[in-house]
């Protein structure tokens, strides 16, 4: 019986890895070969529920786990993968950080295969140019770098904020670094009002950023990989975007030209966050086909599948029985800005409740395209929130 495979993971690099799983599970596993279906993660994202709840949907799917994954947990939409033989091997091995976070009471719905990090990317040619030091670790040190990149003529920053994400990376971590994780996660739990003074203060740093001109052109009229290629041909000096982006956006004639840093420090005081998003795998709730789906699960959770995706892919593997100990330069390198962090997330539409993430992400978007002011950003996410507790209807 065949078994349906929808994925996001489209671009040459990421398209050849999966490629290369499933080849290897249907070279032998012939009576129930897997059925591969590449989709876009804009489309995915936005679909995901209505795939789900189809009368036939897919199988098996890529996503990240996260609060989102909670609505479809409670609704029954995703197969639990206790029923899995083999499954509490799996989960047994997992890293402690993810034993930790995909413990659901019993039942456990989410294959975590892989994670990843966010940094502020840059070109070391161009900074050497200006004259920019490197590490930069806090707030002055990246203030200096941007004046010195302005004088030159150079932007500082490209945001490419089409489809949001990059936008929202941006208030996720100035949230983060002005009020401290702890609070970001009450945030995201909804325990703090969008009107909170300490929201507005995010806001108003980020609007200082812009008048300052900190940014190139309007964030919304271009997308990430435009931001990459800002940076690359020296239009901008950095960006703000997750590890993905050396398997996506940058050629691999262009590799060795970008390195990345922390985002830096601003409130010393606070603790740290990082925003460390973690990739997977899981079974839909309403599939014809659960027991071969459950099985397909487990091997994308393998040793063999995770070792090879950090040979692949820029992607950190899950399990606790990989050596990672000669992870080449980038993995090694993001790797150490998620064990130095006091707390991690996923991202902000992982974090709170979709309902919430979808109104916010849309909002602070335009807001960072200078559309909206951050009052109309705060008043439009709390009414969303207050809504979504059922404070009025």
């Amino acid at each position: 019986m065949t078994i349906s495979f929808i994925t996001d993971q489209i671009t040459p690099v990421t398209k050849s890895f999966i490629k290369q799983v499933v080849d290897c599970w249907n070279s032998n596993q012939s009576n129930r070969s897997v059925n591969l279906i590449f989709i876009d993660h804009e489309e995915l994202r936005d679909s995901l529920e209505s795939y789900l709840t189809r009368v036939s949907p897919p199988d098996v799917l890529t996503w990240f786990s996260g609060n989102r994954m909670k609505s479809f947990m409670e609704r029954e939409l995703m197969i639990k993968t206790e029923s899995i033989k083999g499954i509490e091997k799996f989960y047994e091995l997992l890293q402690p950080r993810f034993q930790k976070m995909f413990d659901e009471g019993d039942a456990r719905y989410f294959v975590p295969t892989s994670y990843f990090w966010w940094a502020i990317y840059y070109c070391p040619s161009i900074f050497r140019q200006v004259g920019i030091d490197t590490p930069i670790n806090n707030w002055q040190e990246l203030t200096v770098a941007a004046e010195k990149l302005r004088s030159s003529g150079i932007v500082p920053f490209s945001l490419g904020s089409r489809y949001r994400c990059p936008a929202v990376a941006w208030f996720d971590y100035l949230n983060m670094r002005l009020n401290g994780p702890d609070f970001h996660q009450q945030l995201m739990d909804l325990k703090i009002p969008y009107t909170d003074e300490r929201i507005k203060t995010v806001f108003s740093f980020f609007r200082k950023l812009q008048d300052n001109g900190w940014f190139l052109g309007k964030a919304n009229s271009y997308d990430e990989e435009e931001a990459v290629e800002a940076v690359l041909s020296g239009k901008a000096g950095m960006t703000l975007i997750g590890s993905y982006v050396q398997d996506e956006y940058v050629p691999s004639d262009c590799i060795e030209k970008l390195d990345f840093f922390r985002f830096p420090i601003i409130n010393e005081h606070v603790a740290v966050g990082e925003d460390t998003p973690i990739d997977g795998f899981f079974a839909a709730g309403r599939s014809n086909n659960p027991r071969d789906a459950g099985d397909f699960l487990l091997y994308l959770g393998s040793r063999d599948v995770q070792a090879l995706a950090t040979k692949l892919i820029t992607a950190l593997p899950t399990r606790s029985d990989i050596d990672i100990r000669n992870l080449k330069g980038d993995l090694a390198k993001g790797r150490e800005i998620i064990d130095h962090a006091d707390n991690l997330f996923q991202f902000y539409d992982l974090d709170t409740p979709w309902e919430i993430a979808d109104v916010g992400m849309s909002f602070i978007n335009d807001f960072a395209s200078y559309e909206v002011d951050e009052s109309i950003v705060q008043h439009r996410i709390e009414d969303a929130r207050l809504r979504f507790l059922g404070c009025f209807d």
